[in-house]
Formats: structure tokens, C-alpha cells, sequence
């Protein structure tokens, strides 16, 4: 996957040319914002799920339908949400409540760019042709319950951590709470050297025993050589991505 980071719209639109050239080879063409941002994705949604979140005051800022009857939506929350893990809940509350993607829910997750086709397999048409990605709205706007959400999530967030907090209190108290070495993870044969699932797998283990998610992520960017994830910036956001997907995972939102 190429992945380019910090453009600004004119830099998109002049590359409008590449991507339809390589959109047209079988690559996909995906996007998102860049750091800290305003926006949660809602992925893989029909048209009654839409209804619904603008009867319930959600009104997205953007719709793309990536294949015929399956959307993408995003909503603007009316501010940034420089707490990246915060982010990410917020986003898996708007999947549970609206019946998205769960595994799509996380705030740094890409959604596909209007104007190019959807080249994965199963979403090919009846006459062979890949569906074009649609733009279906663009308003922009801030949803109407943000503020009462937001409000929401923060109340969950904090349950989530008290509860936490007692049970890595009560796991203290056990023989069997110390963490294991990735290394150990990455020589386990079930992983057949697959680092990247060892890496998630050692995460989850992690942030079962107690390891914050500073802690998490240090220890994926010192324990091995990440440098076929590609640049500083790229590993920190593995790093970073898999600490935060661990962490929300051991204690999800009810």
C-alpha cells in the first residue's frame, strides 16, 4: 500500500490523474484525515441505519455509498478529539449504536475516496464491472447531538476505566499477572512468523495484565526493527494504532 500523508486539497486534486491510473490496475483508493481530527467513520451501514441517525439528531457530513446499498458515513463531532483513544470510542459507540463495522470503529481508520471503483472482489456487479464509490451528501456540518454524545462517551470512558482499574487491582493479587516477552510471541509457531499478529496478539496479552497504552507502544517500537513499516512517523502509527485497538479491546464500550 502507498500511503500519502499531509496533503492539503489542492495536492489531492492535482493527483486525481494517479489515482484514476492506479484505481484503474486494481488498487484501491482510501482516505482519511490527518492527526488529531473532528471526524468519526461509520462504516458499512444501509440506507435505514442513515434514517435513523439523522431521526436521532447524527446527521452525517458526508455519505459515500461504496457499493450498491452499503455506505460509509462520516460525522463531525464539532471539535477535534485530541484524545486519540477517546476518539476511537466514540467512534465504536456511533458502530453499536447504528449497526457499523466494528472492526472499522478507531479513529484512524481509512474510508474510500468518492469518484473511483470498489475493487474488492466480492462487491463486483452482475456485469463483471467494479461498482463506482458514490458520493451521496457533503454538508459538512457538525451533527445536532454532538454535545450530548460526546457527554455520553465520556461517562462510558470513565466507567470503562474504573472498572479497569478494580480489575487490574484484583489481577495484582494473582501469581499469574506478569507479562511475557514479544519476543516470546513472535517465536510462537501459531503465529507462523507473522510478526504483525504476534505484535496485536502480545498487545492484547499486555493490556490484560495492566500495561498502559504508553507502555504498549514503547515496547512495539523498541523490541523489534519496524522498519519495513516505513518511516519514523509510519512506526510510530503502528505502534500506536495497535496499542490503542488493544487497549479499547480488553475493556470495550457497553
Amino acid at each position: 500500500m502507498l500511503l500519502r500523508e499531509r496533503w492539503n486539497a489542492e495536492q489531492v486534486d492535482a493527483a486525481v490523474s494517479w489515482f484514476r491510473r492506479e484505481n484503474a490496475r486494481n488498487a484501491h483508493i482510501f482516505v482519511r484525515p490527518h492527526g488529531a481530527h473532528a471526524l468519526s467513520l461509520v462504516d458499512d451501514v444501509n440506507a435505514d441505519a442513515i434514517a435513523a441517525m439523522k431521526e436521532s439528531g447524527f446527521q452525517p457530513a458526508v455519505v459515500v455509498e461504496t457499493s450498491p446499498s452499503n455506505f460509509q458515513v462520516w460525522v463531525n463531532h464539532g471539535r477535534v478529539l485530541s484524545d486519540l483513544t477517546f476518539s476511537t470510542q466514540a467512534a465504536k459507540e456511533l458502530a453499536r449504536r447504528f449497526g457499523g463495522d466494528p472492526s472499522s470503529a478507531d479513529w484512524r481508520h481509512f474510508g474510500r475516496l468518492a469518484g473511483f471503483t470498489n475493487q474488492k472482489p466480492k462487491r463486483c456487479l452482475s456485469n463483471g464491472l467494479q461498482p463506482f464509490v458514490r458520493l451521496h451528501a457533503c454538508e459538512g456540518r457538525p451533527y445536532s447531538a454532538a454535545r450530548e454524545f460526546l457527554e455520553e462517551v465520556k461517562l462510558l470512558a470513565e466507567k470503562a476505566s474504573v472498572e479497569r482499574a478494580a480489575w487490574t487491582a484484583a489481577r495484582s493479587t494473582s501469581t499469574d499477572d506478569s507479562v511475557r516477552p514479544l519476543t516470546e510471541f513472535h517465536s510462537d509457531p501459531r503465529y507462523s512468523g507473522d510478526l504483525h499478529r504476534a505484535d496485536m496478539a502480545w498487545a492484547l496479552h499486555a493490556a490484560s495484565r495492566g500495561l498502559s497504552e504508553q507502555q504498549i507502544k514503547d515496547e512495539l517500537l523498541h523490541a523489534r526493527d519496524l522498519s519495513k513499516k516505513g518511516g519514523a512517523s509510519r512506526q510510530v502509527d503502528y505502534a500506536e494504532r495497535t496499542a490503542i485497538k488493544a487497549v479499547t479491546s480488553i475493556q470495550p464500550l457497553r
